[in-house]
C-alpha cells in the first residue's frame, strides 16, 4: 500500500495538489525567494520558499499520509542538489510555534536527514517601536549543495538585517 497520497502538478498555479481521505485539498508550492540575493548583493539562485496550504477551513484529524506526501514532494525538489528551501511558519491563528514544532517533528522522523540538512532560526525583529515579532523559520539544503557555506552565512544574517531596516 502506498504511504502517501497521489498528487499532481498544476502548471497554471505551479503547485502540487493532493486530496486527503477526508476530502481536504492541499497545495504545495516552491516560490522563488530573493531574500538571499537582497542581503548579499549577489545573484543567489535556486533559493525557494516552501508554501504549504490547506485549501479548506475544516479541521482535519491527524493523517500521516499528509506529511508523507509533502515529504515525497520535497524529496523530488532536492533531486536538484543546488536547490535550497526556506520555510517560514505562518502565524495564522497565532500558531507559528506549533507549526514549527510539527515541521521539526516531520524532519526528525524523515528518512532524508542524511542528505537534507535543516537549520532553524527564530528571527526576532521590531514590528514597531515596542512590539517584537518572532518568525519561526527553517532553512534546508542538500548536503551536496556546493554553496551551502555561503547560504548558511546569509541565512544567519536575516535577523540583523531586519532589525537594521527600522
Amino acid at each position: 500500500m502506498q504511504n502517501h497520497y497521489n498528487y499532481v502538478f498544476d502548471k497554471i498555479t505551479s503547485t502540487y495538489n493532493f486530496v486527503t481521505k477526508n476530502n481536504i485539498l492541499y497545495r504545495v508550492a516552491f516560490l522563488v525567494d530573493n531574500t538571499f540575493s537582497s542581503i548579499s548583493g549577489e545573484d543567489i539562485s535556486n533559493v525557494f520558499q516552501l508554501v504549504i496550504e490547506k485549501a479548506s477551513d475544516e479541521l482535519e484529524p491527524f493523517d500521516a499520509k499528509v506529511s508523507k506526501t509533502i515529504e515525497n514532494i520535497i524529496e523530488g525538489f532536492f533531486k536538484k542538489t543546488e536547490n535550497s528551501l526556506v520555510f517560514i511558519c505562518s502565524d495564522e491563528k497565532q500558531k507559528a510555534k506549533v507549526r514549527h514544532a510539527i515541521f521539526e517533528r516531520w524532519y526528525n522522523n524523515s528518512k532524508h536527514k542524511e542528505v537534507i540538512v535543516k537549520i532553524d532560526n527564530e528571527i526576532k525583529f521590531h514590528a514597531s517601536n515596542i512590539e517584537i515579532e518572532v518568525l519561526y523559520t527553517s532553512f534546508m539544503f542538500h548536503v551536496k549543495n556546493p554553496n551551502f557555506e555561503r547560504l548558511i552565512k546569509i541565512y544567519s544574517q536575516i535577523e540583523k538585517i531586519l532589525n537594521e531596516e527600522k
